[in-house]
């Protein structure tokens, strides 16, 4: 790897690895691979696998640019037909050229053929996202003709990027889902003690560990107002203190 390469390389690292959600991260692994792989057209889509069946799932095309989602979509509906599906199989990350795996007879393919041609498409690349031997994504790059093919250099590049994307996209990932799981616990709640809106606010900011006066200042209640909503709560709870309320939210958070 040439010592400007090795820069841009560290750099694209740098923006993988500072993403601050899913939509965010997808669009940076997109955008920082360009620069070192160029394409005309590139997907992120999520991996799903039935764990007693087997049977892979592809959902939520994320797409450079955004109109080729359309195309995607249509993938998704015939991916039996890619000879190259079992990569979303692989529970570590390859990477893997259409042009090297089946060579010239890929334009004769019914994959090509019925969907490729009309974006003149001549090449792919893909690589599937997995951390810890679990599949999450597939990443797919697309050339024309005039682009010509994948290179061997060029599937380097996006093979010793896979590190660094697989654990970001894992790290956020699991955030994400740990935000789901407290969000639905926290409707759980309200549902299970039939909270009204204002006592679920203030519960809300009690798991946050507010103390009176700042929630007094965030809701702009009176005191008496307040503490009539804590002892609601309590009672509705069945508990008889602030620290039970929070080993309530404890118990139902998993933390």
């Amino acid at each position: 790897m040439e010592k400007n390469d090795f820069l841009l390389y560290n750099e694209i690292i740098y923006h993988i690895h500072t993403c601050k959600d899913m939509d965010d991260l997808k669009r940076s692994i997109l955008a920082q691979i360009k620069f070192l792989v160029p394409y005309t057209y590139a997907s992120l889509m999520e991996v799903e696998i039935d764990p007693e069946t087997r049977t892979i799932y592809h959902r939520d095309p994320f797409c450079l640019p955004e109109s080729f989602a359309a195309l995607e979509e249509a993938w998704i509906a015939r991916d039996y037909l890619d000879e190259s599906l079992w990569v979303s199989h692989a529970p570590e990350s390859i990477v893997v050229r259409s042009s090297d795996l089946i060579g010239e007879s890929r334009l004769d393919s019914p994959l090509f053929r019925g969907m490729y041609q009309q974006y003149n498409i001549y090449d792919t690349m893909s690589m599937n996202v997995a951390y810890n031997h679990q599949v999450m994504a597939l990443l797919t790059l697309y050339r024309t003709r005039a682009d010509g093919v994948f290179t061997d250099e060029e599937a380097f590049y996006l093979r010793s990027l896979a590190q660094h994307i697989n654990y970001a996209y894992y790290t956020i990932r699991q955030r994400d889902g740990q935000q789901v799981r407290q969000a639905r616990t926290m409707e759980e709640i309200i549902e299970t003690y039939a909270l009204t809106r204002r006592e679920a606010e203030v519960l809300k900011l009690v798991f946050q560990g507010r103390n009176n006066q700042e929630i007094l200042d965030q809701l702009m209640v009176s005191r008496h107002t307040l503490l009539k909503h804590l002892q609601n709560l309590y009672r509705k709870c069945g508990v008889s203190s602030r620290w039970d309320l929070l080993k309530l939210k404890n118990l139902n958070t998993n933390e």
